[in-house]
């Protein structure tokens, strides 16, 4: 690549989505330091493209920012912008506990947080927190033995719990793959906690599931030994069995375990939901059920009473799709747009089909080319979907320029924060990159915002593609573009910019 041809992509450079005037003589100087990074990729396949933001934002530097690339997790910037600017400011999932004669009901509206092991750590509360609250209202109403059954409604979302194009693409039992439903507990995912027994060398290895359930079973016939590392498996498609054995010469975290997925998000909520009641002092005679309860507007109907509704802003669980990535939540997001995107008060069903449709029409109203994208799922972790980087910087400047500017910030990862993605790369730059990592084979991207120097912000998307064998990691060109970035002056559209 040479500075005559990307100087001639930026000058020639006709696109009806993210206008931007081109870079200034004073800007040169910076579009030469980041295309010196860019030439560095060899082989890589590289798209980039930035822009110092304005009133009227100056393109920076471009290349192949036209042409397509897998997003990886940079899927979840679309997906989340789709639902920021298409759901209302106060979205809240309500997730519902009701009697109806002598059952028991609850009914889902497609929240991925409930029982979200790092929610619940923040908030000093145990997973089942929202369960022992329902257990106190039970209580409090005078309930404490059901004589029907435990029924669970989470036809909110539609029955593809895992996308097709992931079952061919990756180990099903990693806990990025986990499902997502319309009634979702502890990330979908059953945690597998291990130590070695109190006898020493050659005892039972101790082992237990968190959460504990009868739908899940577990079989252990791990060994204590020096070294090596247990083999988990997971048998079963309706009720489950965990197997466990092989060797165990250290504890894993106490508190999440390995997770290992679910194959029925429903049914795993109300069987937790199930065993949390009982300890509780809630006895259900009956068995667990799925039903269909919510009437087909979306209401409920005249025979149930609610006894406690479990509630979750949208606004407050973002940040665990994008500084946590993570992929479970942002599929959730994508189904709830498209069951609740212009009909709130009277949802559909959440879909894969509907979610795409519903982001496809976002994406219609900001002018982005329908054959320039493709959406496989909500999370990027399909190698089937397809972005550019003029379509990401374009989303970026929507964003930046939306009523909730401030809240899309705040749920990008930044350098060295504790749990973010971004925590162990570019610790220099904390408070200065707010972006969005994202990683799957042969993929590596990174898209957002920098602040430089002199308060300047400007928009970036760098796509890698084909990384495996490269001679330089792909962080060392999205950061090094970073760091040229946060450190230039960029004095002809100061003034003009928006702080960070």
């Amino acid at each position: 690549m040479t500075r005559k041809s990307v100087r001639q992509g930026i000058i020639g450079l006709v696109v009806v989505l993210g206008v931007a005037t081109v870079a200034s003589a004073a800007d040169a100087g910076l579009s030469a330091a980041i295309e010196k990074i860019v030439s560095s990729a060899g082989k890589m396949k590289v798209g980039v493209r930035v822009e110092a933001l304005g009133p009227k934002p100056t393109l920076i530097f471009d290349y192949n920012s036209s042409e397509s690339f897998k997003p990886a997790s940079n899927q979840k910037i679309v997906t989340t912008a789709a639902a920021m600017c298409l759901l209302s400011p106060d979205f809240t999932y309500r997730t519902i506990l009701a009697v109806r004669g002598d059952d028991l009901v609850i009914i889902g509206s497609g929240d991925p947080s409930c029982g979200d092991p790092l929610m619940a750590q923040e908030a000093k509360q145990p997973i089942t927190a929202m369960f022992h609250e329902w257990a106190e209202r039970l209580k409090a109403a005078g309930i404490t033995t059901i004589r029907g059954h435990l029924l669970f409604d989470d036809s909110i979302f539609d029955e593809e719990y895992v996308l097709a194009s992931w079952t061919r693409q990756f180990n099903m039992l990693a806990g990025y793959c986990a499902p997502v439903g319309g009634l979702n507990f502890n990330d979908n995912c059953v945690g597998v906690v291990v130590k070695p027994g109190a006898e020493g060398i050659g005892s039972p290895a101790e082992v237990t599931l968190v959460p504990g359930t009868s739908w899940i079973r577990l079989e252990n016939t791990a060994k204590t030994a020096k070294s090596g590392e247990p083999l988990v498996k997971r048998q079963g498609s309706g009720a489950l069995t965990i197997t466990v054995s092989g060797s165990v010469s250290k504890a894993n975290d106490p508190r999440t375990g390995l997770p290992i997925p679910i194959t029925d998000p429903g049914m795993f909520f109300a069987s937790a939901c199930r065993t949390a009641l009982a300890a509780q002092g809630i006895t259900i005679l009956g068995e667990t059920k799925r039903a269909r309860v919510r009437l087909v507007n979306g209401g409920l109907p005249a025979d149930l009473r609610p006894v406690a509704v479990h509630e979750r802003k949208m606004s407050e669980i973002l940040w665990r799709v994008n500084k946590s990535s993570l992929n479970m939540f942002a599929e959730a997001v994508l189904k709830t747009v498209g069951a609740y995107a212009g009909r709130e008060a009277t949802p559909g069903v959440g879909s894969y089909e509907t979610g795409r449709a519903a982001t496809q029409r976002f994406l219609d109203s900001l002018g982005v080319p329908r054959g320039s994208y493709v959406i496989d799922d909500g999370s990027g972790l399909s190698h089937d979907n397809r972005v550019t980087p003029v379509m990401l910087t374009a989303l970026l400047k929507h964003m930046n320029n939306h009523p909730r500017r401030k809240e899309w910030w705040s749920n990008l990862a930044v350098p060295g924060e504790k749990t973010g993605t971004l925590r162990r790369r570019m610790k220099d730059l904390a408070g200065k990159v707010f972006a969005k990592t994202g990683h799957i084979s042969g993929v590596s991207t990174l898209s957002g915002y920098v602040v430089g120097a002199d308060k300047q912000v400007y928009v970036f998307s760098v796509l890698c593609n084909e990384t495996t064998g490269a001679k330089v990691s792909p962080h060392t060109i999205q950061d090094g573009i970073c760091r040229q970035l946060a450190s230039w002056g960029a004095p002809a559209a100061k003034k003009n910019a928006k702080g960070g």
